[in-house]
C-alpha cells in the first residue's frame, strides 16, 4: 500500500472520534465525494490500516472502580496528603488506615487507561511515597 496521505489520516482520525460516521458526513470534512472516500475507506481496510470498526464506551457505561493503597513519605501525613487527593474528580473515597499502608482511596475511571494515568497523578503528589493499585472486578455485597 501506498503511504498515507493528510486526507487518509484525516479521515482516520474522524472514524476514531466517531466510528459510526456516515460516509456522506466523511466526504464533507475531508471535501471529497462520497465514492471517493468510500474508496479510500476500502483501501484503508484491505491494507489492514482499518481493522475494524468498533464502541469505545464513554460515561454512560460502568466505570472502572479501583482502590489506591497508598503510603506516606517520611514526614508527611493525612494532612498533607488528603486535600490534593480530594481536588481529584476521579476519588470516591478516602479512607486513612492503619498499618503498612496510610491510606486506601476508592477511584473511578472509564478506562484503564484512564486509570494508569490517574495513578502516576498519585504518585507524583508530595507526600506519596507508594501507590499499589488494586482493581475492583466485581462488588459481591454493598451495604452503604
Amino acid at each position: 500500500m501506498k503511504t498515507l496521505d493528510e486526507t487518509d489520516r484525516k479521515l482516520i482520525a474522524l472514524l476514531q472520534d466517531n466510528a459510526r460516521s456516515s460516509t456522506v458526513a466523511l466526504a464533507k470534512a475531508v471535501g471529497l465525494s462520497r465514492s471517493t472516500v468510500q474508496e479510500r475507506l476500502q483501501r484503508l481496510e484491505t491494507a489492514g490500516v482499518i481493522a475494524q470498526y468498533t464502541v469505545r464506551l464513554g460515561s454512560g457505561g460502568d466505570p472502572l472502580r479501583a482502590w489506591l493503597l497508598l503510603r506516606y513519605g517520611e514526614g508527611f501525613s493525612c494532612d498533607d496528603v488528603v486535600p490534593p487527593l480530594a481536588q481529584l474528580p476521579q476519588v470516591r473515597l478516602i479512607h486513612s488506615v492503619a498499618g503498612e499502608i496510610d491510606l486506601m482511596v476508592l477511584v473511578e475511571t472509564h478506562s484503564p487507561s484512564e486509570l494508569a494515568d490517574l495513578r502516576e497523578r498519585v504518585a507524583a503528589l508530595k507526600g506519596v511515597d507508594d501507590v499499589t493499585t488494586v482493581p475492583v472486578l466485581r462488588t459481591a455485597l454493598d451495604r452503604s
